[in-house]
């Protein structure tokens, strides 16, 4: 449609539709080229029209913000130019139309907060998620009914936890009101009532019982005192406390049974009255030596019951009731501290610190009302807290609502919200401070008017220069429409936008320059076949730029280059031996076996002239011998016998090939060669076992870095299977390993050692930390021809200490020779400081004695 309406030249209805397309694909080049397009043409008539269309793209920008009260006072600016034009009439019309549409919303949105609300207070937490929900649906975008939701479920949580907790208490409270337990029977009650309050059944049950209980909590005060006065043997006290607390709870018979119990003691302690009241004091006057006085006091309180005329008992006991009266004067000194502490905590308003004090102090003395009313006050307090935090909560989430609607422009409904926050805090000065500033905006809307118009010159300026890509004008700009509007997010978040591209094309410079000058390397070293350093170079150069597709590009086809440079200098080294094989089998005049290698090299290397030379030269020769051709395959195959005999199943193979290729058509040569790649199969079998044991020993004296040992095992591993790469590649890592942990070289330069004479060499002593891990390291070859060792000693200004011999193969190239010598005690116990050399049987020449250490 956008298209149709262009091809009409109904410019302003084709830029709605490029418009609508937008909100669809927000980065549609296409459309936002079209609308410049339309634009520009629309421009470029009259002045009238220029001014309109300005004040479209303005009225525009605050449409798709959303700022509708905006956009549509443009929208009628508009229309103060054109009258009748369509374009800004329909515009009004769906502003219109939406906020119809949105007070509507809005209403029910409020609605269903507000009924919420009240369901919460009422504790039907369920009700009130689908009252929230109903308003979150309204509009997800507000985080206000999503927190309610929240809260409400983990209400409703607790409320399902409390009300387990309830029925067990009341479940446990009949149990004990069955045995007519009715203090215990209350302390469930009461503890029931704490979760659920307003329950008025519980608040029945608790005023029916309290009589009871209370009856028989002084029961209980009755009952403990009398039992601690039989303990102390104060019978006739005891009875009488006893008597008390019978008549508090009739149908107990435990009161009337301690009575019987008191009378049949003291009738069987007057039977033998003068033998009693002895052992009775003197078990009274052991027990006071001790200082058991509860123990005394109850045989001295015995014995006057026995004979009440006696005043050594009474004189005893007065004693002791001053020693408890002082015991108790000393405790209540102790608990009055104890409640003063309390006390100046409570009116520190440390309340949980004075709470566990007035507990204690309760715990200490049950009978005590002060702690008790204390712990109440305290509790009071702590409710009033729960429910002025409460308050805070709902206060805190209305004024985020009233702020956000304040910055959305909703001055209404954020004066509304403002107010409701008033109601619950009247005391607090901000929301009569918004409401105070809203009023005061709503005053001076005209001057408003005349920032937003500004504003969104500059918006619209900030635009266009940020499509041309004009960065640092476009920032400008949008910084500009920052000082009209500073609480405004969208300049600031645009000129972070810009910032950040800014900062993005600075690293991509920085990147690709990087880039550029590692492909240059890799380029450069690519033309002198250093395939490795190239392929590192490019990598680098996608590390620095990822996802460069010429640096993508150059590693891939580096890597092909390198594997057909490869297979080349492998090809090219397979045909080298080849050929070396077919002359020397031609020099040997073996000419099948020449045949063999010639044809070898022809697969190899097809336009190569040489070998194909051979081969004519050889079907010469051999169809000049062609009489001798039986002869020739009976000494093929009795070398290949022999061979066979001899378990050279490699040679026995290449004879019975030459008898094949004199005699193809016979089996006998075909059903040996067989035979032998059988058995060779076996031997590489066994060999591949030798050498994998070997290479794991190894590997297991490389990694505990016995590099000495380390070496022999791979060299053993090498001399099983000299094809393989792993094991001199292993050796040349340790020997570079050695090489590179240098500590002092002993021998630097070139020299001779004639056969039988001793050289010594000076160097400073090792340093005591690293001597534990040192290796000598020797390059040297022989050039007497023949196998002889070399024997080394070491020592320090006491004398010689430890030394080590080292065999010298035969052969004139240069070897490695790494010697562990940390592991040798006098090495890394004594500071040494020479060396000697002492060739035996054979010259040698030494180009290096380095004293190193492993990693």
């Amino acid at each position: 449609m956008a298209d149709k309406n262009y091809q009409q030249k109904k410019y302003l209805d084709a830029k709605a539709y490029y418009q609508m397309a937008l909100k669809y694909k927000s980065g549609d080049a296409y459309a936002k080229e079209q609308i410049a397009t339309i634009v520009a043409q629309l421009k470029s008539g009259m002045e009238k029209e220029e001014a309109y269309f300005d004040i479209v793209d303005i009225a525009d920008i605050f449409y798709e913000e959303g700022a509708l009260e905006k956009a549509e006072a443009q929208y009628q600016k508009a229309l103060s130019i054109l009258p009748n034009d369509e374009y800004a009439l329909k515009k009004i019309a769906d502003i219109q139309r939406i906020q119809t549409e949105e007070k509507d919303r809005i209403n029910a949105y409020n609605k269903s907060m507000n009924e919420g609300n009240d369901l919460m207070v009422s504790r039907n937490y369920p009700a009130a998620i689908d009252a929230f929900n109903n308003a979150r649906i309204l509009f997800p975008e507000r985080t206000l009914a999503k927190e309610k939701i929240a809260s409400a479920k983990l209400l409703q949580a607790e409320k399902e936890v409390n009300l387990v907790t309830f029925n067990e208490e009341m479940e446990l409270a009949s149990r004990y009101l069955l045995v007519k337990d009715y203090a215990t029977t209350l302390e469930h009650y009461e503890t029931a009532q704490a979760l659920f309050p307003n329950n008025t059944d519980v608040a029945a049950k608790i005023e029916a019982i309290r009589p009871q209980a209370e009856n028989q909590q002084a029961y209980n005060k009755q009952v403990e005192a009398a039992d601690e006065m039989y303990i102390s043997k104060d019978f006739l006290s005891a009875k009488e406390k006893y008597r008390e607390a019978g008549k508090l709870w009739p149908e107990n018979t435990y009161p009337a049974d301690m009575i019987l119990k008191i009378d049949d003691q003291l009738a069987l302690q007057r039977k033998d009255l003068d033998k009693n009241y002895n052992r009775s004091i003197t078990s009274a006057d052991s027990l006071l030596a001790l200082q058991l006085y509860a123990g005394a006091k109850a045989e001295y309180n015995l014995a006057l019951i026995l004979k009440p005329t006696e005043n050594y008992p009474q004189t005893k006991l007065n004693e002791i009731n001053a020693w408890f009266a002082n015991q108790q004067k000393a405790f209540d000194a102790n608990y009055a501290q104890m409640l003063l502490e309390a006390d100046k905590l409570f009116e520190e308003k440390e309340y949980s610190r004075a709470k566990e004090k007035y507990t204690f102090a309760l715990e200490t003395k049950p009978d005590d009302n002060y702690p008790k009313d204390q712990l109440a006050a305290i509790e009071t307090i702590f409710a009033l807290q729960a429910e002025e935090n409460k308050k805070d909560a709902a206060y805190g989430l209305l004024i985020t609502e009233a702020d956000r609607l304040f910055s959305d422009g909703n001055y209404d409904l954020a004066i509304k919200k403002y107010e409701e926050a008033q109601v619950l805090k009247s005391l607090e000065t901000y929301p009569a401070g918004k409401i105070t500033e809203i009023q005061q905006l709503l005053a001076n809307a005209e001057k408003q008017k005349e920032i937003d118009d500004a504003f969104a010159l500059q918006m619209v300026l900030a635009i266009r220069l940020f499509k041309e890509d004009k960065l640092s004008e476009s920032k400008s700009a949008y910084e500009n429409a920052l000082e009209l509007k500073p609480y405004d997010a969208q300049p600031k978040i645009q000129i972070a936008r810009i910032d950040s591209i800014v900062i993005v094309r600075i690293e991509q410079e920085k990147a690709s320059k990087i880039s550029a000058a590692l492909l240059a390397k890799g380029d450069s070293l690519q033309e002198i076949t250093a395939y490795d350093q190239a392929i590192l170079a490019y990598e680098e150069a996608l590390l620095a730029k990822p996802k460069d597709p010429i640096a993508a590009k150059k590693l891939s086809d580096v890597k092909i280059v390198k594997l057909n440079y490869e297979k080349a200098i492998t090809k090219q080294k397979a045909f080298d031996e080849a050929i070396a094989k077919g002359d020397v089998y031609f020099g040997e005049e073996s000419y099948e076996l020449a045949k063999m290698e010639y044809e070898k090299a022809t697969e190899l290397k097809s336009k190569e002239d040489y070998p194909k030379k051979q081969l004519k030269e050889i079907a010469s020769l051999l169809k000049k011998l062609a009489l001798e051709q039986q002869k020739r395959y009976d000494d093929a195959l009795v070398k290949g016998n022999n061979f066979y005999e001899q378990e050279n199943y490699q040679e026995a193979v290449l004879q019975y090939k030459v008898a094949e290729s004199i005699k193809p058509t016979e089996a006998y040569p075909k059903q040996r060669i067989a035979s032998c790649n059988t058995f060779l199969a076996e031997i590489l079998k066994a060999a591949k076992v030798k050498y994998d044991i070997a290479i794991a020993d190894a590997d297991k004296l490389y990694v505990t870095k016995i590099y000495d040992k380390a070496i022999k095992s791979y060299k053993n591993a090498k001399a099983i299977k000299p094809d393989e790469d792993y094991p001199q590649q292993q050796i040349t890592k340790i020997t570079n390993l050695i090489e590179v942990n240098a500590i002092t070289d002993v021998v630097n330069e070139t020299i001779v050692i004639k056969s039988e004479v001793t050289e010594r060499f000076n160097f400073e002593p090792l340093p005591i930390n690293v001597r534990k891990s040192n290796y000598i390291l020797i390059k040297a070859r022989n050039i007497g021809g023949e196998s002889f060792k070399i024997i080394f000693n070491y020592g320090s200004k006491k004398g010689k200490n430890g030394g080590f011999v080292v065999q010298v193969p035969k052969g004139t190239e240069y070897n490695d020779f790494i010697i562990r010598v940390g592991n040798q005690y006098k090495w890394f116990s004594e500071d040494n400081d020479w060396l000697t050399i002492y060739p035996e049987n054979g010259d040698i020449e030494i180009k290096m004695v380095r004293i190193s250490k492993s990693d």
